[in-house]
């Protein structure tokens, strides 16, 4: 359906998926009355092998003309840091969705600073997740937060001892970090819908 939105993300959206349901309540807000709907997965448990095991009754079965992945932050956790492996395994995700549905696809990159030990192997995966959008320009969009979160992060920095943190002390993400990318992808949704 065209104006059914399905956005899946693991904890990059958060431990309980605040992002997916912060996102959803601004859209809503920002326009009451546009007809949309919504199907949240999130936070995704599922390694993306078991995702891709279940696409058919959990993505692809859901109908949606939007699809909105933020994947990639457990699965690195998952795979010891391997960005090739969790590219493998995303791949062949976004492939399945491409050929079995007529749905835009936006996917979202992963800020570095989440995995710090790892930064490069992240880099290397959203490296990957950037150049998906070559297999279907028309369909897919990439959500560029790891790039948008550097900019905010930098722009904090300028303000000396009175910035606050997008990670915590043991990078996960704070509130602050949660309600930014909300609005990101509210704002890039919305550009996308236009």
């Amino acid at each position: 359906m065209e104006n059914r939105i399905l956005i899946i993300g693991d904890e990059l959206f958060g431990p309980q998926g605040e992002v997916a349901a912060r996102c959803v309540e601004m859209l809503l807000c920002r326009k009451p009355n546009r007809p949309m709907q919504f199907s949240v997965n999130a936070p995704v448990l599922p390694s993306l092998s078991q995702l891709l095991a279940r696409a058919s009754s959990d993505i692809i079965g859901k109908q949606a003309g939007r699809i909105v992945l933020g994947l990639g932050l457990s699965e690195m956790k998952r795979e010891g840091g391997d960005a090739s492996k969790v590219s493998e395994s995303y791949g062949a995700l976004v492939d399945e969705i491409l050929k079995k549905t007529q749905s835009f696809l936006d996917l979202v990159t992963v800020p570095k600073d989440l995995l710090p030990e790892i930064d490069g192997q992240v880099l290397a995966l959203d490296d990957f997740i950037r150049a998906q959008a070559d297999k279907c320009p028309d369909r897919v969009h990439v959500l560029d937060f790891a790039a948008h979160a550097e900019k905010f992060k930098e722009m904090q920095a300028e303000r000396g001892k009175f910035a606050r943190s997008l990670y915590s002390d043991d990078a996960k993400p704070t509130s602050l970090c949660l309600t930014l990318l909300s609005l990101f992808l509210q704002d890039c949704i919305l550009d996308t819908m236009k």
